[in-house]
């Protein structure tokens, strides 16, 4: 302090300023150096960080040029002298910060709280969220087109089921050289075989999963018992949904027993239903169409039989609201929905949730997921991101999720945590019967193709006919073998 202002007196009296520090508001201004750096033949000015007046530099500004005299240049050095003695001061440490877009804005709470928990506990790392679209889809194709230019965030946060189309682009990073190569690492923090797997490529992991929902069947227990139901919890098999609801239906009324949100994004229930029996979309190479067996047939079977308990086919929003208003009594869609649902029937009849059986015993759930990609190269980023990835899938940042949407946290050990679980559940109480399917629930498939919109969109149509009855199973299964391996080129 001391040498700091003797300093400036002393440099106040060498250039005669008396406006010192601010000499450019004098009549009688010093020149300096350019910008007011020191004068780059001071070096330990410069090491000091001190800004000193050029007593070599040309007045730039119509200034007058000091006088020199033999007491200006020893008290110059003087001052020079002073300067040397002064430490420099060190700059405090900089936050590392990465950038990753996201496009579901209605989430910005959830991202927000996430990166500012992330940076309490890490103060030298920081994580920003840009908005990049208003959906899963916009996000990826505006992903695309930055990488065309190049002009790719660090990373993002996205639908799993687009890590193939990320990673066989060349977008996204791999993420094995941070955990070891070895998934045991990755099981470690909570995440099940088949979660991982669904973002690998070619033995390559290029996203941590965050969270995930799953279908579930979403029950009116009042209709239900009604129609002769007296189990106290809601029925658990095909065959149980399909005989209370045929009952359901004889009701009258135009009351519906029961409907399958078969038009879903990208052939989600089409999927699910084939998966529950233990089929898959395509075969482990990724060559050629594996729906096409009796796990398809049996899919399809069972959509059939959901015609049998329909009174009126109905757009996904149109269900969704016949639902809430008392004229469905099962109905077969998102874990994700389970928040909006209960509160829009409180005090009208008494929900329900039953998990979406499974007959097979390899059977599995197709979830629908999220979770965050990589995209930078540089080191340090890269290791922000990824304690940034562990935080977001450890239990905090799990709690995060369940507190600010209806996804389903996808750490398989926090789910284990009595005291994880009762908090969860006081958040999501539907969400208590449903956690064991994450065990078994991996993500959405999508085709390696261009075509792929068109193939579920073709798909949704022939579901279509079946739900309705204008087509049986067994040609409608053909139908779509056909055409998919057409699309697929």
């Amino acid at each position: 302090m001391f040498f700091a202002g003797g300093y400036l007196w002393w440099l106040k009296r060498a250039t005669g300023s008396s406006n010192w520090p601010f000499p450019w508001r004098s009549n009688r201004t010093v020149a300096w150096s350019a910008d007011f750096l020191p004068n780059p033949r001071c070096a330990a000015h410069a090491a000091a960080g001190v800004i000193v007046p050029s007593l070599f530099s040309k007045p730039t500004d119509g200034a007058t040029p000091m006088h020199f005299t033999r007491r200006n240049l020893l008290m110059a050095g003087a001052v020079s002298s002073v300067a040397l003695a002064i430490p420099a001061v060190p700059r405090a440490a900089e936050k590392t910060t990465v950038t990753l877009t996201q496009g579901v804005p209605t989430y910005q709470t959830l991202l927000a709280e996430l990166s500012a928990e992330f940076e309490a506990a890490n103060p030298a790392m920081a994580v920003k969220f840009v908005a990049d679209g208003e959906n899963w889809d916009p996000l990826l194709n505006n992903t695309i087109r930055a990488a065309m230019v190049n002009a790719l965030p660090d990373g993002t946060w996205q639908s799993l089921t687009y890590a193939g189309i990320l990673a066989n682009r060349k977008i996204a990073q791999p993420l094995n050289p941070l955990f070891g190569n070895d998934l045991k690492n990755l099981e470690a923090l909570g995440l099940s075989r088949p979660m991982v797997e669904a973002t690998s490529v070619a033995d390559q992991i290029y996203c941590i999963p965050y969270g995930t929902t799953v279908p579930v069947v979403y029950c009116n227990m009042d209709l239900l018992r009604k129609a002769g139901y007296s189990k106290p919890q809601p029925p658990s098999t095909w065959e149980e949904i399909f005989e209370i609801g045929a009952k359901v239906a004889a009701l009258g009324g135009g009351i519906n027993g029961g409907y399958l949100e078969y038009t879903s994004t990208n052939a989600w229930m089409f999927q699910n239903l084939l998966n529950s029996f233990g089929g898959r979309m395509m075969n482990d190479a990724g060559t050629a169409i594996a729906f096409d067996g009796p796990a398809g047939q049996r899919a399809l079977e069972t959509l059939y039989k959901f015609g049998d308990i329909l009174k009126t086919d109905m757009t996904q929003e149109q269900s969704r609201q016949a639902f809430k208003a008392g004229s469905t009594a099962m109905h077969v869609q998102s874990a994700s929905g389970t928040t909006s649902t209960a509160k829009a029937v409180a005090g009208h009849f008494e929900l329900a949730v039953a998990q979406f059986p499974i007959e097979s015993a390899n059977g599995r759930l197709a979830g629908a997921g999220n979770g965050f990609f990589m995209f930078t190269k540089d080191a340090a980023k890269q290791k922000v991101l990824w304690e940034f990835m562990k935080f977001a899938t450890g239990q905090k940042g799990q709690m995060i999720l369940a507190k600010n949407s209806g996804y389903m946290p996808v750490n398989i050990v926090a789910l284990k945590d009595p005291a994880f679980l009762d908090a969860y559940f006081k958040i999501n109480p539907y969400h208590r019967d449903v956690i064991e399917r994450l065990a078994i629930t991996g993500d959405q498939f999508s085709f390696p193709s261009d075509n792929t919109v068109k193939i579920v969109q073709m798909m949704a149509d022939q579901m279509h006919d079946v739900i309705t009855h204008r087509a049986k199973p067994d040609e409608v299964l053909a139908r779509m073998a056909t055409q998919t391996r057409k699309l697929l080129g």
